[in-house]
């Protein structure tokens, strides 16, 4: 058994600060000991996928991370994991609790399954694995070997935590115990075009491009959106998601949170957002001032083949309101649109600003003809991160 102070410690010696995740009791431990520290950042996350995706983007900024999770929640995460993770070679430190143990100690049965596959499940994503160590004479060589994976393939690596591991610590910080008080929402949303007469999503992002700051670093959702920018105009601030789907706003938090000198604008889309909508309370909550979300919304899924999405019934913008964005637009109108971008109101974030057009895309939509993990390095580069963290 360890006690989480000397993990803890080692990970502040290797300069793994920036942590995510969801809590598990095997992990109570160490998450209170990360929580106390404040050598290290802990950010919780409304899911395990935002976790992964929101240490992918600490790392895009120059910051080692850490997801925590339970191996329950392995699930929610492979998507993070396999499409942005993966091909965008994003490499971090993951460590996974063994619920459910095959010959481990009696468990719920909720954990029957998924304890028998965890190690499997790791192993298909071809994510290197070890036990998380139990004696504090092993901790050292976890981390070197760690590094080295890291820094040859630029991949996560998993430590898989087994009960009773960490010494038992109690939470030192307390919660407020202040009255959150009384709280008014007010919101309109100008929404009055036919669905055939609104915009087009090429037309508004020319648009977004003119009022672009030479500052912006600019997360595009997975499908036309993506490409549409890159047919629009190529550029070494753009980051295209190539899968993923919903997870652009939880990436561009954790570099938001790490990188304060930067605005980061996300561009998503309605189903992506509606698929993450959680994230929206993660940012509500942790409050990047640096932080613009631009949600084009055209009612359907374009990329694949235009089947309706929910979003007509949906104010996000409302959503983002009652989750603490710090303003929120949501319009239909290009004229608005501009004066929104051009006016003072979005200079303080999170902002989310809600646009709904109709479907579509240019004839000759092109595809990067550069791979994500180059898209990847050259933002680094703009970004001036260490040359190590991406060669």
């Amino acid at each position: 058994m360890i006690v989480a102070n000397d993990f803890i410690q080692l990970c502040i010696k290797n300069k793994f600060t920036f942590f995510s995740g969801t809590p598990c009791s095997y992990l109570k431990p160490l998450i209170n000991e990360v929580i106390d520290n404040d050598l290290v950042n802990y950010h919780g996350a409304v899911n395990e996928g935002d976790a992964v995706a929101m240490v992918c983007g600490a790392y895009l900024t120059g910051n080692k991370g850490v997801a925590i999770f339970q191996n329950s929640g392995l699930g929610n995460a492979v998507n993070a994991l396999t499409s942005l993770s993966y091909p965008f070679r994003f490499p971090f430190m993951m460590i996974v609790t063994h619920r459910g143990q095959p010959g481990g100690p009696a468990d719920e049965p909720q954990h029957e399954l998924m304890g028998a596959v965890t190690e499997d499940v790791l192993t298909a994503m071809q994510i290197k694995w070890e036990h998380f160590p139990d004696k504090q004479k092993d901790l050292e060589g976890v981390f070197q070997r760690a590094n080295q994976y890291m820094a040859k393939f630029k991949l996560p690596v998993a430590l898989i935590m087994r009960k009773g591991g960490v010494a038992s610590q109690e939470l030192k910080k307390k919660k407020s115990d202040t009255p959150i008080g009384k709280r008014t929402f007010e919101f309109e949303e100008n929404i009055s075009l036919k669905y055939s007469e609104r915009s087009s999503r090429f037309e508004v992002l020319k648009l977004l491009y003119k009022y672009r700051q030479s500052n912006d670093v600019v997360v595009a959702t997975t499908g036309k959106t993506g490409r549409e920018l890159y047919t629009l105009e190529d550029s070494e601030q753009n980051l295209y998601m190539v899968g993923s789907m919903g997870s652009a706003s939880s990436f561009s938090l954790g570099a938001a949170i790490c990188n304060q000198q930067q605005r980061w604008v996300t561009i998503d889309g309605d189903a992506a957002a509606l698929m993450r909508m959680g994230n929206l309370a993660s940012v509500g909550a942790y409050h990047p001032h640096n932080f613009l979300h631009i949600i084009l919304d055209n009612e359907v899924n374009d990329s694949t083949g235009g089947q309706q999405t929910i979003s007509d019934h949906v104010s996000l913008a409302a959503v983002a309101q009652a989750c603490g964005y710090e303003s929120v637009f949501s319009t239909d109108q290009l004229n608005e649109l501009e004066s929104i971008l051009a006016g003072k109101l979005i200079e303080k974030g999170p902002v989310l600003i809600h646009f709904r057009l109709k479907k579509g895309s240019p004839r000759d939509l092109g595809r990067p003809k550069i791979k994500p993990y180059e898209v990847k390095n050259r933002l680094m580069q703009f970004l001036k991160v260490e040359s190590s963290f991406y060669t």
